[in-house]
Order: structure tokens, then sequence, then C-alpha cells
């Protein structure tokens, strides 16, 4: 493996599996190699590539064409009910022109719903033969209403404890997920940060929790810049054990957004932007790498997989539509207003408009459980570093990845 390889996607990640390895790297590391691995513990994994604006990593790594971000239109004014009804109406084509089968990772979170309740009000009865719903028990734990009313005897069912992105495949179906969404309307970091406030208060100066403590009802408007929060978003991303990584990431994230071309304005803009531009290609791919032993990655991302929310109309619709009521108010309740709203002209189901709470399912149901008795230790989901330009995975275990790892991280120098 060169050192010049180029790579589509690269995760440090802190795991019982890989940890070891990159532990052992850190005595020949200067600062900037230690805070990559710093980001590894904090984010388990550190998958992190700019799609607009100044952020260095460590390794030769271009944003994937199919993931790039559109250009900001201040002047774009479609809405997110017209855009849903659209992506629901590309589906409706491949099925009526190519009779494609499609299969919704549902979890019963608002993404997955959503996309199951764009399908329902676009596609007719028989056109919903072509879609399947894989999902498992905590998928209906999660909205027990919309699955016992809208898919119960109306959709075929595939166990997504059971069923891989390979194995829909050689299914014949085309997996539908709905992974940007966090990065569309904004991560949960944000929302952490705001339901811990007080906590934050504590640890700041008399002076400084005045003001803060004043300013704590607008992280959603543009009344208040986010810089005017900096004690806290450095409180929050710090990391135990590394003093100085809060105040670290905080500069490198202040420099990308200071060097993009959107507008970042509110404390909750600057936690949308880490996701949607920072993370946005992490959340796009993790599901083809991490979910798939036996097809080709290339042949995955061109030909089957669909990330619903992977639209230049949503990534447009996402930069214009911050602090406006859209997106999230001030608690976690309205967080993906727009998408509750879109679901609740549908189901008509109060509880879930007003309480569903985000439950991070895709890790602890379905990654952490699948089976794969049958791949070899060192292939498996938690030994795979990434993919080169040609889409072949990488493992921690190869020599030359590591000797290529061990290279970049050395030789990397902090610039922001």
């Amino acid at each position: 493996m060169n050192k010049d390889t180029v790579l589509y996607l690269s995760a440090i990640t802190y795991n019982y599996y890989q940890e070891e390895f990159w532990e052992s790297l850190r005595p020949g590391l200067g600062e900037a190699g230690n805070f990559v691995l710093d980001m590894g513990k904090k984010f388990r994994p550190n998958r992190s590539i700019s799609r607009n604006g100044e952020w260095s990593i460590p390794f030769p790594q271009k944003v994937p064409p199919m993931f790039k971000a559109p250009a900001y239109d201040p002047n774009f004014n479609k809405s997110f009910t017209e855009i849903t009804n659209a992506r629901a109406q590309d589906i409706k084509q491949c099925i009526n022109e190519h009779n494609h089968k499609f299969a919704v990772m549902y979890s019963g979170g608002i993404d997955s719903t959503l996309i199951m309740s764009a399908l329902i009000k676009n596609l007719t009865a028989q056109e919903t033969q072509n879609i399947a719903v894989c999902m498992n028990g905590q998928s209906l734990i999660e909205n027990p209403y919309f699955y016992n009313t809208f898919i119960k005897d109306k959709f075929k069912l595939l166990d997504s404890s059971s069923n891989k992105y390979d194995d829909l495949i050689e299914m014949g179906y085309r997996p539908i997920t709905g992974d940007e969404g966090d990065s569309i309307f904004g991560t949960m970091m944000g929302h952490d940060l705001m339901q811990n406030y007080p906590f934050y208060l504590d640890k700041v100066s008399a002076e400084s929790r005045s003001y803060l403590e004043s300013v704590r009802g607008k992280v959603t408007t543009t009344d208040v810049h986010w810089t005017k929060y900096e004690d806290l978003i450095i409180q929050h991303l710090g990391l135990e054990g590394s003093p100085g990584f809060g105040k670290s990431l905080y500069e490198k994230l202040s420099k990308n957004i200071a060097t993009a071309t959107v507008p970042i304005h509110s404390l909750h803009d600057f936690y949308w932007w880490f996701i949607f531009n920072i993370k946005y290609v992490s959340c796009a791919t993790r599901i083809t790498v991490m979910l798939n032993d036996r097809l080709h990655c290339k042949d995955i991302f061109e030909n089957w997989a669909l990330n619903w929310f992977n639209t230049g109309d949503y990534n447009r619709w996402s930069m214009v539509n911050n602090n406006n009521g859209e997106k999230i108010e001030l608690s976690v309740g309205t967080y993906k207003m727009a998408a509750r709203k879109y679901i609740y002209d549908l189901d008509k189901n109060d509880w879930y408009f007003h309480f569903k709470l985000k439950i991070g399912s895709l890790g602890p149901n379905v990654v952490f459980n699948q089976d794969v008795s049958n791949v070899p230790v060192n292939r498996r989901p938690n030994a795979r570093f990434g993919l080169d330009w040609e889409y072949n995975t990488l493992y921690i275990d190869d020599a030359d990845t590591q000797d290529y790892i061990r290279y970049h991280l050395t030789n990397f120098r902090r610039d922001w």
C-alpha cells in the first residue's frame, strides 16, 4: 500500500479490537497525531472529512462525488414536504420503470418513519408490493402504533437482526436508509449540551455564568452568536484524560466555520454544522461498510444502496432552514420538527409528535449483534479501517495498512 494512496473513507475506531494498536502509536506522535486519536476516543469512531471549508486530516482522502455538498443557495425555498414527496416519487418511478424492489431499514425512529410515511402517501397499494420493511423487535417498541396501523399485514417483513446489506441485495432488494437524517437536522450532541446546560454553567467564572444564564433560551436563534457560548462548548467537547482536547477541537471547528461558505450563527448552527459538514460522509457510508461481508462496496454504493436524505434538495433545504423551528426549538421533543409534522399528517399520533425522543438503535441493535461467525476475526467489521479510492476494504491487522497509518499520523501537523 503506497503512502500516497487516496482513501474513500477512514475510521479511527476505539474498540476492544483496535485500541491496542492506536495506543501503541502515541509515543511516536506529535500534538496533531495524538489529537486525531483523541477524536477517535471522543466520537468512536473518528470518521471526519470536510465538505466545505478547511479541515485538515492526516490521510490523503477526498469527499466521494456522490456525497459532496451542493453550493449554498440563500434563496432556496422548496419545503421539506415537497422534497420528501419528490423523493418518494423517485422510488415510484424505479418501481414502475424497472420493477425495482426496495427494503426500508426501519428502526421506528423519526427518519425511518418519515421514509415509510412518504412511501405510504405517494405509492399505490400495488406499488407498495415492491417494498419490504427490514426491522426487529426494537423497531416495534420504538413506534408500536405506526407498526400496527400502517405496516403489519401490509408490507413484507424482514428481520434486520439477521439480514445485512449483502443478504438484502442477494435477495434482490435495494436497501433504503435514512442515515443522513441527523446530518440534515443536526446532531444530538448539541441537544446534550442544552440538556446539561446547568452542569456546564457551574464550571465557568461568575461573570461568564451570569451572561450564559441570560442567553440560555437563545441557543436556536440568531440573536446570540455561537462564539458567545465558547466556555460551555469547550467543556462539552472535552475528553477526560486529555486536558487540552476540548479547546483544540473548538479551535479546529472555528477555523472550518470561518473558511466555509455557509453562514453559521447560533449554537444550534454550530453543532448542526459539525455533523452536516464534517460527519456527513461517515453517516452516509457506515452501513455499507459495517453491515456487509460479501459484496464489493463499489457495487453497493453505485448500484444498490439508496440513501434517502442524500439529495441536493435535502442538503440545500438544510442549509437555509436553521433557527426557524423547522429543525428544533428549545426542547429535544421538538427535534426534527419538519419530519414530525410530515409523519403526523399521516398517523395523527399525538404522543409520537410531541414526545418521541431519539434512541440509538443502529449500533446496539443491528451492527453489534450481527452474526459474523462465518467471517475471520481479522476481517470482521470491528477490524476495518476504511476503504481506498477503489473501494477496497482496508484492515487494521494488515502490515501495509499499519505502516500507512503510522506514516501519516507521525507526519500530521497542527494547522489550526
